[in-house]
């Protein structure tokens, strides 16, 4: 299982942010706050964003 990091963008205002696949706490938006992505036990739950672009 690999982790990575992830360019997403934030669904209500377009911002992009880099998190990581794994985090074990919840990232929120730099500039709206929404939630972008939740703790899941392994791999982090993307709930208020999309991807788009993995990083190596």
């Amino acid at each position: 299982m690999a982790s990575y990091f992830l360019r997403v963008s934030c669904r209500d205002c377009g911002n992009e942010s880099i998190v990581f696949s794994r985090s074990t706490s919840s990232i929120s938006c730099d500039v709206c706050s929404a939630v972008l992505s939740k703790p899941a036990g392994g791999k982090a739950d993307l709930v208020g964003c999309t991807v788009v672009e993995t990083l190596a």
